[in-house]
């Protein structure tokens, strides 16, 4: 995966383009900001450089993206079957996680017909915000190990239809002429 080939995706502010050694500074900087980490259920803490190499030498094609915005760097997101995401401290605030979301769902529903899980542990809002903006809905209520922390923590599993999806975010095209 790590020659930066496959699929890349435009948003109105963002590109979304597989994870290559490229990204090491800014995957190395968010996952061992401890603001970022403690959120992530199975990212090792402090995140060792090799850990990233290794993972993108021998991640599937189109499994991680990063999200770079018009200074760069800026997060990176994961779809299929579940949507995980995590954006840099430096771009939070800015609805980043929400639109590269919506970009990477609409390519995803394309060629899956769903449902996508997600979750998040529980006091991290920015995350339920964006989930609930995406329109997952809370289907259980869990305990799930956060390795960051080294404990089982409460988590909230969540889960998207491809209709629920499409309904709230219609694509530009879907939604008929202007006027």
């Amino acid at each position: 995966m790590g020659q930066g080939a496959g699929i890349w995706l435009q948003t109105a502010r963002l590109r979304l383009r597989p994870l290559t050694l490229a990204d090491e500074a800014g995957v190395l900087a968010g996952l061992n900001d401890p603001e970022i980490a403690t959120w992530l259920a199975t990212t090792p803490f402090p995140y060792p450089p090799q850990h990233f190499r290794d993972y993108v030498a021998t991640a599937p094609e189109g499994e991680t993206f990063a999200i770079h915005d018009a200074t760069g760097f800026a997060g990176l997101i994961g779809g299929g079957a579940e949507l995980g995401f995590w954006i840099a401290r430096r771009a939070q605030g800015r609805g980043y996680a929400s639109e590269a979301a919506v970009g990477l769902l609409h390519a995803v529903f394309e060629f899956y017909p769903g449902p996508v899980t997600s979750g998040y542990f529980l006091g991290n809002a920015a995350s339920a915000r964006v989930l609930h903006r995406l329109g997952f809905v809370e289907v259980a209520r869990s305990r799930k190990f956060c390795r960051p922390l080294g404990q089982d923590m409460d988590h909230v599993d969540m889960t998207l239809s491809r209709v629920a999806f499409r309904t709230l975010h219609p694509r530009p095209s879907e939604t008929g002429p202007a006027g």
